[in-house]
Parts: C-alpha cells; sequence; structure tokens
C-alpha cells in the first residue's frame, strides 16, 4: 500500500537522522499558520525555520495542532527550536502542540557575547535564592489580595480567572505566563472583525489592568524560574516577531517582572 503524506509525516518525526523537508499548502487550499516552513531535525533536535518558496512536497498533518502534537510525542526529539519571523499564529500552534506532547520549545536567537556567563555560581545560585525568597513571601502577604480578586472575578463575571499567555524567556525559551484575565476569551478575535475600539474588558479587567494588578500571578513564575523580580521585558509572540536581530540577541536574559512594568506604561 502506498504511503499517505499522514503516513510520512509520522514516520519522518520519528527518525534520529539528519533530514530536511519543506512543507506548504498546495494551491487548492487556503494557506495555514504552518505554510512555507522547513524542517530539519537531528537526534533530538527539530528545527522549524521560515521559508519563501516552497519546492518538496506539502504534508498536510503538520497544519493540524493535534497531528502535530501526536506525531511529537511518538518521536525521540526532545527539543523545538523555531525561527521568530514564523509569525505569531505559526509560533502559538507550535507551541501549543509541544505543550502537548510535553516537549521543551525555544527560538532560534543569534549568539549575545555581551551576556555574562556564570562565572560566579555561589554568587548567581545565592542572588536567585533571594529573589526566589522575595517572591515567596510577597505571595504569602498577598494571598488574601489575590483570593480576594478571584472571588470577585468569579461573582462579577463568567470569564476564566486567569489566562496563561505565551511568552520568551532565557535562551528564548517559550513559558507561559500567569496572570489575572482582563479581557474577555474571544477579545482578540472579536477586534480583528469588530474593531479595536470595542471595550472588551471584563467586569473588574479595567480597573486591573489600569492599577497594574492583573500581574500579581507572575510571582508564580518566579517561584518556577520562569522570569525573575528585576529583568527586562518578557516579549510576546507577536511582539518577538517584530524585534530586530539586536533585540533578539536580549533574549538570552531571564526577563522579569519590573522590566515588563515599565514597559507597559511606555
Amino acid at each position: 500500500m502506498q504511503d499517505t503524506p499522514l503516513t510520512i509525516s509520522k514516520i519522518l518525526l520519528k527518525t534520529s537522522k539528519i533530514s530536511t523537508i519543506q512543507i506548504g499548502p498546495p494551491a487548492e487550499q487556503p494557506v495555514n499558520p504552518l505554510a512555507h516552513c522547513s524542517l530539519k531535525w537531528r537526534q533530538k533536535l527539530l528545527w522549524v525555520s521560515y521559508i519563501e518558496q516552497l519546492q518538496q512536497p506539502y504534508l498536510p498533518s503538520l497544519d493540524n495542532e493535534e497531528w502535530l502534537a501526536n506525531c511529537l510525542k511518538h518521536s525521540r526529539m526532545q527539543v523545538v527550536c523555531v525561527e521568530p519571523k514564523l509569525g505569531e499564529a505559526r509560533l502559538k500552534l507550535l507551541a501549543d502542540a509541544c505543550e502537548q506532547a510535553h516537549k521543551q520549545i525555544f527560538l532560534r536567537i543569534p549568539l549575545n557575547r555581551e551576556v555574562p556567563r556564570k562565572q560566579q555560581p555561589v554568587r548567581w545560585w545565592l542572588k536567585r535564592m533571594i529573589e526566589w525568597s522575595i517572591a515567596a513571601l510577597l505571595l504569602l502577604v498577598l494571598s488574601p489580595v489575590i483570593l480576594g480578586l478571584m472571588l470577585l472575578m468569579r461573582i462579577f463575571s463568567a470569564e476564566p480567572v486567569f489566562s496563561r499567555q505565551w511568552r520568551v524567556g532565557e535562551r528564548g525559551k517559550l513559558f507561559r505566563i500567569f496572570k489575572f484575565r482582563t479581557m474577555t476569551v474571544d477579545a482578540k478575535t472579536r477586534q480583528q472583525y469588530q474593531g479595536k475600539d470595542k471595550d472588551y474588558f471584563t467586569p473588574l479587567g479595567r480597573w486591573l489592568n489600569q492599577y497594574h494588578l492583573d500581574g500579581l500571578p507572575q510571582l508564580v513564575n518566579v517561584l518556577r524560574g520562569e522570569i525573575k523580580l528585576f529583568g527586562p521585558h518578557a516579549w510576546t509572540l507577536d511582539e518577538v516577531a517584530q524585534l530586530s536581530q539586536s533585540e533578539l540577541r536580549e533574549l538570552r536574559r531571564l526577563p522579569g517582572i519590573i522590566g515588563s512594568y515599565f514597559y507597559q506604561r511606555k
């Protein structure tokens, strides 16, 4: 029996050899989030790069998040590395699939020789432990406020209390950041079709956003080691696709809550 493109896709993602293949939609099908991508894998690492012209066969199984996640689950690859210029939709599709498959996903970023190495590991770990302790103390002290806000949000809105947004962390690793939900779940989709002047805040969302209380759950990310208290802005998938090469180099640093706070106030 002749192999179908779906079968070929699953076999290719299971191999441990060095291989490269390009994917994109056929002429009769609409453009999908993973259109015009080049896949290159070696051992346990998968590289996803952007290409402008398609030269090789179209693999439909890689257009679907569920299919892609299933392929990754049954592959030997542990890390997926993607180019920022793939765009927000493609990056999110790949990140969601990797999350389902329990694989790590990183952005491919330029080398930054100015980023200091951990030449003094004791001092580095001491600094991290201090920040971790401060975050744990703040979370404990502010827990009545956080629980109160959660209760108010459940009373005044049927929307989920928290939002888990993709952000870029140290060395380009993608992670989920925790925030109180200030916008409706379908706000982004509705803005695209009905304009951006509409009010899509939840009943408490505008107030939380105005006083920057929506970021309190990020203390959990500090405890998990994904961000720190003082550091550069944690870029979103939409923002990172528009960064210059020099700005991409800064993604090797561990982002922080305070840096994101001042960035949002600009």
